[in-house]
């Protein structure tokens, strides 16, 4: 399980080598319109992406391009211990995630939650790949990751590069396991 110390300050610093940087509320208004024009119109408002920012430290990152404009975001919700009921039933929320199971910076973290990535040039989309890719298996490689997938690319994301699985119940929870050692030289 992460460190209170990691649950912040490693995911930015790892996500800024990649060229992702801690969406700032502007951001975050811009990021919320791309991925619901490109992944789908049911996403969380942007006070709610906010609010995650507000209490996590470390929740909505993007990417620039070359001229500056946004080209790509990553939204992730670290998970504390009252969200496991939840996970294993899977029901857990993710439109409108219940504030109390979001992990704040001192809160042990048990799992994330794969909120979004969307991207809109070809680059944009790379780098936020790499990005959930780093989550899953070096930023938090102790913990599963869970999420939904909302379009064929996302499926095979999750499915395919990361391992996941349907979690049992309603809502198309899936997981991916830790990234454990053993599966690393697989």
């Amino acid at each position: 399980m992460p460190s209170a110390a990691d649950t912040t300050s490693r995911p930015r610093e790892h996500l800024a080598r990649l060229g992702l940087m801690l969406a700032t509320p502007d951001m975050i208004v811009q990021g919320r319109d791309i991925a619901a024009r490109t992944v789908c119109p049911a996403v969380a408002t942007v006070e709610t992406l906010q609010a995650v920012q507000d209490l996590t430290g470390c929740s909505a990152f993007s990417y620039r391009d070359g001229d500056g404009r946004l080209a790509g975001v990553l939204c992730i919700i670290p998970l504390n211990p009252a969200a496991a009921p939840t996970l294993a039933a899977g029901v857990f929320d993710g439109v409108a995630p219940p504030m109390p199971m979001v992990a704040r910076p001192t809160d042990p973290v048990i799992a994330v939650y794969g909120w979004g990535m969307a991207g809109v040039t070809w680059r944009g989309r790379a780098v936020v790949m790499a990005g959930a890719l780093a989550i899953h298996r070096e930023i938090y490689d102790t913990v599963p990751l869970y999420g939904r997938a909302a379009t064929p690319g996302g499926e095979r994301t999750l499915l395919r590069r990361m391992g996941a699985r349907a979690v049992p119940g309603p809502g198309g929870l899936v997981v991916c396991p830790t990234w454990t050692p053993k599966r690393k030289v697989a």
